[in-house]
This record gives C-alpha cells, sequence and structure tokens, in this order.
C-alpha cells in the first residue's frame, strides 16, 4: 500500500516501519520511495507512517506472526464446524492485536456473522472479514508459473487488466485451460503482454479458409505462423505446402460459385 510520512523520516527501501491504517497501527516494510509533490494529503485519508521500527517492535512483530498462525488453526477449525464453503487464505493480528484479519476467498456468498460472533468469542479481539478474489489470492500467496519465474502478479503486477480467449486465438495458442490457465485458474495476465503485436502482425495475412493465389496454383489458408509471416496453404489438388505471406494474395470468388454452392446447400 502507499503511506506518507512525516517529512524530516529518513526512510530507505527495506527499512521495517509502524505504520496508521484505519487508525490502527500496522507493521510493515518500505517496499521504494517516490517524491511526492504538493502538500502531502490530510492525515487520515492514506497510511500515515508514525516511526521507524525499533527492536522492540520488530520482536512484537514477530510474536503477532506466531499468535496469527496459531489463531489461524482456530478460524479454519471454526470454518469446517459451520461448514462454510470458502478456503482461509491469511490470517494476520493487527500491530496492536486490536483486530484479527481474516482474509478467504469463495465461489459462492457466504454469510460469515455467525463465523465472525464465534471467532470473537475464542479470541477475545474484534475480527475482520476480507473477500478476495482468486487473481488477489495468487499475488498474496505466489507460485512459479509455467514459464518458470516468479508469478508477475507477486512480484510485479499491480493492475489485472481483463484479459479474453480472444488474445489466445490471435497468437495461435492451443486453448488448452493447461496452456493458456494461470495459477489462479483464470487466463494468464501474460496473454496480454504481446497481443496487441500479434494483432498487428495478424492484419496482413488473410483469414483462415480464404481462398488464396500462390506460386504453384490456387488453394485455401489452413494455417498461420504469424510470427515468421509464414501461410500454410492446402491446394485444390490436395498438396500442402508453406509460403511467406508476401507470396500469397486474396482471390475473390466468383459469383457464379458461390451460387452455385448456396443451391448444393438447398
Amino acid at each position: 500500500m502507499s503511506a506518507v510520512g512525516a517529512p524530516d523520516l529518513a526512510l530507505h527501501p527495506g527499512d521495517r516501519c509502524v505504520v496508521e491504517c484505519r487508525r490502527i497501527p500496522e507493521f510493515g516494510r518500505v517496499a521504494r520511495c517516490l517524491e511526492r509533490e504538493g502538500a502531502p494529503p490530510p492525515r487520515g485519508t492514506v497510511p500515515f507512517v508514525l516511526r521507524r521500527a525499533t527492536l522492540q517492535d520488530e520482536t512484537k512483530a514477530k510474536e503477532n506472526a506466531t499468535l496469527g498462525r496459531m489463531a489461524a488453526k482456530t478460524v479454519r477449525k471454526r470454518a469446517e464446524e459451520l461448514k462454510l464453503p470458502l478456503r482461509v487464505i491469511q490470517v494476520r493480528y493487527s500491530f496492536d492485536r486490536s483486530v484479527l484479519h481474516v482474509s478467504f476467498t469463495s465461489e459462492d456468498r457466504v454469510e460469515f456473522g455467525e463465523w465472525v460472533r464465534i471467532l470473537a468469542g475464542d479470541l477475545r479481539t474484534r475480527v475482520e472479514m476480507k473477500p478476495m478474489g482468486v487473481r488477489d489470492t495468487a499475488q498474496l500467496v505466489g507460485g512459479m508459473g509455467g514459464c518458470g519465474r516468479p508469478l508477475c502478479c507477486k512480484t510485479w503486477l499491480k493492475d489485472f487488466d481483463a484479459v479474453s480467449v480472444k488474445m489466445a486465438k490471435t497468437q495461435r495458442l492451443t486453448l488448452n485451460p493447461g496452456t493458456i490457465g494461470g495459477m489462479c485458474g483464470r487466463l494468464k495476465c501474460c496473454l496480454k503482454y504481446e497481443f496487441e503485436g500479434y494483432r498487428a502482425c495478424a492484419e496482413k495475412f488473410p483469414k483462415d479458409g480464404a481462398r488464396v493465389a500462390c506460386p504453384d496454383g490456387c488453394g485455401k489458408v489452413c494455417d498461420k505462423d504469424i510470427l515468421r509471416e509464414r501461410l500454410k496453404i492446402r491446394l485444390e489438388d490436395g498438396r500442402v505446402f508453406d509460403y511467406d505471406v508476401g507470396e500469397v494474395r486474396a482471390v475473390t470468388e466468383p459469383a457464379t460459385s458461390r451460387e452455385s454452392r448456396q443451391e448444393k446447400r438447398r
């Protein structure tokens, strides 16, 4: 999250600090420092850095992490007892332990009022529930992508843009969930990275099934290799050849041929 602090507070990436977020103290680490132009926003509207963490603060943060893992067992146990259709992703205490934050994901709408009341009695603290989408879950948990690198959403990607099957089709990818699906179960975010480039290159190609003329005669487009700018053409005699896109030109089918085919369908 983005936060502001006092002008005289010297912080650097990697520093631990205590932050006030919605009037609740939290413990965090500085990811990066940005220059802000103009007057800072009023305190209370965005998280505010209270101080650089002391040794006592870091010790307390470690205790909170241990207590959070213990509380997670109770949270999951109560969810199973109530037969709630959800998956608990993260359980953590605020820095002062006044609030227990519970993040979960579920395919269906969940009524968790009774769950919250039971947990508040068990753990003697206020409990806040945070529903999460599958992409947000993958961003929080992390993992390795099919490319062998850490997930983009965990390392650098912050905003989730819309991704469609059309992007996979334009890039001539196999429409197999194992190929185009990510760790979150949705379409891979990286399908969008090269989509515009593929779409620009594909504009010079005839459509699949289009009738074209090539050095060996006339035929129809049966496959494309967009990056290599090659076309696979099935000739009228059944032979299949590869050609550069510049060697092929579209052929307008005579109207008499179209009419005869329509008569046959009738």
